[in-house]
């Protein structure tokens, strides 16, 4: 099966998600956005024919489309967050595809094995800003390291005993750490860490490519879903075969 795709993403982010997508059998991608005044600019094929719309964001160039996409029950993925109350209907649409704190919970989930129960959980990721001087010590894979970090908003709501912490820092690197405690089937208690560390504009795109592609194939349910976890661990697996390479501990520490 053929899906198309529709995309519209700008600079290194567009150009990095297509290196994602052309390498997947089966994709077929509408290209929108570009010069208007360029004439030599092929027609976009209608909406009515794709299978899926990504955006970068939702902005007063995209929102047009994002709306024609939702009206017709097309499944929208957003690498960004979405602005405050924006409507998204009951189509399946996916926002925060490309965020650090979307990519630290879908890690989590994708570490819990078959009948296991979460104790404790600590994600932790990076975001871009002055790095801090203080805050909770956080040591994620190289070559990023240690950071300070403050507290940030859970992504994980319906897990037990989750703390998160956001680390700020002006490096072109970006990382995320999840801590996980957990007691297995068989009543076992057990702890593992993972984290990821790679280069910012690589990391967006593969995370976005990935969420772009679970999406079409249906792993995400009707209505909206905040960040690109999915239920069956699609997503993650769809960004370690992107190149998104997770480092793994032995033990989680306390």
């Amino acid at each position: 099966m053929t899906y198309r795709i529709a995309l519209h993403a700008e600079g290194d982010l567009r150009n990095r998600v297509l290196r994602v997508l052309q390498t997947e059998p089966g994709v077929e991608i509408v290209l929108l956005g570009g010069d208007p005044n360029d004439d030599s600019q092929e027609t976009p094929p209608p909406v009515e024919t794709w299978n899926l719309l990504a955006v970068g964001a939702v902005t007063a160039a995209t929102r047009p489309l994002v709306e024609q996409a939702c009206d017709r029950d097309l499944p929208v993925v957003v690498a960004a967050d979405l602005p405050v109350h924006f409507p998204t209907g009951a189509a399946t649409f996916v926002s925060g595809a490309a965020r650090g704190s979307g990519l630290a919970a879908a890690l989590a989930s994708s570490m819990l094995p078959e009948g296991a129960r979460a104790l404790e959980t600590r994600l932790a990721w990076t975001v871009a800003g002055r790095p801090l001087r203080a805050g909770r010590p956080i040591t994620f894979p190289e070559p990023v390291g240690s950071l300070w970090a403050g507290w940030a908003e859970n992504p994980l709501t319906c897990w037990p005993s989750v703390a998160c912490f956001g680390a700020p820092t002006d490096s072109r690197w970006r990382a995320v750490r999840v801590d996980l405690r957990f007691r297995s089937a068989d009543g076992e208690e057990a702890g593992l860490v993972h984290g990821i560390s790679d280069q910012r504009g690589f990391l967006d795109a593969a995370c976005f490519g990935a969420a772009i592609l679970a999406a079409v194939r249906g792993a995400y349910p009707s209505g909206a879903t905040s960040g690109p976890g999915d239920p069956a661990g699609l997503f993650m697996r769809l960004a370690q075969d992107a190149g998104v390479l997770v480092a793994r501990f032995a033990a989680a520490s306390k």
